[in-house]
């Protein structure tokens, strides 16, 4: 019986070292952080205006915390085809022939000053500059029948690049502009309007990597283009066209093909344009013999101010407003306008973010912010009754950014509960705004980045960040296991053999 004492007490040793290997490899059990997602969506606002999103900005998976940042960006949505800059120089084009109406002066400054000011309200990265509408000098006088060519006119004259000039440089100041459309043409010449060039000089005036705005205020068609004059010749040896009819269809032609390829340059160089459609499309010339004075010829000229502009519902490039439709106020301060916002980005007024987070995270993780947001007020710390924090920001204006830091750190990184769970950091983000017209709209953002809590394994020796757990642990485990083996035999024969005598 003392041998049976002996062997049992062996026994329970053998069990005390196995149990005392088992609780030390769970000891040496090590676990990590890791990032399954590193972001949401990027959820885009009304008209592709902004846009937010949460990511995973910094992660230390030996002590189970990841920073998390929630950014709302009133960028615009940026394609394939074009590019979005954080400044803006927009052109305004001008017939300087409107100097010789004080009344119609008077109004293009009005409300071209109205534009400025609400833009400039809007955006402060953004720049306005004027460019004139001239051309050859045009000094004649029509009566209903006849007209009287004075001795200053260049209907002789072929247009040129030089048929346009710079009014204004880009400004932010509306006393400048102002000026500059008050003084222009201050000797109040009357031009044969060259739109090629002018079209030319603006899109050679813009810098490199802005967005580039033009704005054509000019309801006519052309009346010269660059390498076409204002006057026809016919009939004769050295002509080109052999009656009147010929010749002024083929000024036409020249000047409606010359002033079309303008505009469609402009697209290449990405210039987006706004322009007027002349109010009277059906556009009737009465000819004149310059000679004598007596009228000789009527034109329909409808056929290219098609071929020049296009249609409202099809223009050429850009977009068009018809004055048939709307006056030139409600065009420029309005539609004009809000092509541009839609351009350089509008302001964002009574921000509100309320960021919903799930139970795993509220009751798992220690919340802690990483320094302050970088615009408005957020508060303390999670409200345990809605489980939301609430960030509000009174304005965040067109290309502005702010961003929101927090700390997500794991309470246990033994909790068994989170193993190789899937945890999406919030639950959804609610964002709330006001547009520059006070239209309130919400956003929601559904998706999450995401985290797990998960074991290091042996086979994770060379890319694991954590400790890895003492191997020795095994084999002494896998020894105590064959010594206990043996015991166990040996400890059965030798009852079998007490049993036998």
């Amino acid at each position: 019986m003392n041998k049976m004492k002996k062997i049992s007490c062996v026994l329970v040793i053998f069990f005390m070292i196995l149990s005392i290997n088992m609780i030390g490899l769970c000891a040496q059990m090590k676990t990590q952080l890791s990032i399954i997602e590193k972001a949401s969506e990027i959820k885009y606002l009304q008209n592709d205006q902004g846009y937010i999103t949460k990511s995973i900005v910094d992660v230390d998976s030996d002590k189970g915390e990841v920073t998390v940042e929630l950014k709302l960006s009133n960028s615009k949505k940026k394609t394939e085809e074009e590019k979005i800059y954080d400044n803006t120089e927009i052109i305004v084009a001008v017939n300087e022939n409107i100097v010789n109406k004080e009344e119609k002066l008077n109004t293009y400054m009005s409300y071209i000053n109205t534009f400025a000011e609400k833009v400039f309200e809007k955006n402060s990265n953004t720049k306005i500059g004027i460019v004139g509408i001239k051309g050859t000098i045009s000094d004649s006088q029509k009566t209903e029948d006849k007209i009287t060519i004075g001795p200053n006119d260049e209907n002789k004259v072929k247009g040129t690049e030089d048929n346009a000039e710079v009014v204004v440089n880009f400004s932010k100041d509306i006393e400048e502009i102002k000026n500059g459309l008050q003084n222009m043409n201050a000797s109040k010449k009357v031009y044969y309007t060259n739109l090629q060039a002018t079209l030319r000089l603006a899109n050679n005036t813009y810098s490199n990597e802005v967005n580039k705005i033009l704005i054509l205020l000019y309801d006519n068609v052309p009346d010269i283009a660059i390498g076409v004059k204002a006057g026809i010749e016919y009939g004769g040896i050295f002509s080109e066209y052999a009656t009147i009819e010929e010749a002024v269809t083929g000024k036409h032609e020249k000047i409606a093909s010359n002033t079309r390829s303008e505009i469609l340059s402009l697209k290449e160089k990405n210039v987006k344009f706004s322009l007027l459609r002349p109010a009277d499309t059906s556009y009737d010339e009465t000819w004149y013999n310059t000679k004598t004075g007596e009228k000789i010829f009527d034109f329909d000229g409808s056929p290219y101010v098609n071929k020049i502009y296009g249609t409202i519902e099809n223009p050429t490039y850009g977009k068009m407003y018809s004055l048939d439709n709307d006056n030139l106020e409600k065009i420029v301060t309005e539609y004009i306008y809000n092509d541009v916002m839609d351009v350089i980005a509008r302001d964002m007024n009574k921000i509100k973010i309320v960021d919903y987070f799930p139970d795993e995270i509220i009751e798992n993780f220690d919340f802690s912010y990483v320094g302050n947001a970088s615009k408005g007020n957020v508060s303390d710390k999670i409200d345990i009754n809605t489980k939301t924090i609430e960030w509000d920001i009174d304005n965040l204006k067109g290309d502005e950014v702010a961003t929101l830091k927090y700390k997500l750190k794991i309470k246990d990184m033994q909790n068994q509960k989170l193993l190789n769970k899937t945890i999406a950091t919030n639950e959804k983000v609610i964002l709330t705004y006001n547009d520059v017209d006070e239209k309130g709209y919400t956003i929601t953002l559904e998706s999450s980045p995401k985290i797990q809590l998960s074991e290091i394994k042996e086979a994770d020796t060379t890319t694991a960040t954590g400790t890895l757990p003492n191997t020795g642990a095994g084999i002494g485990i896998f020894a105590t296991i064959a010594g206990l083996i043996i015991v166990a035999v040996l400890a059965k024969n030798k009852y079998n053999k007490l049993k036998n005598v």
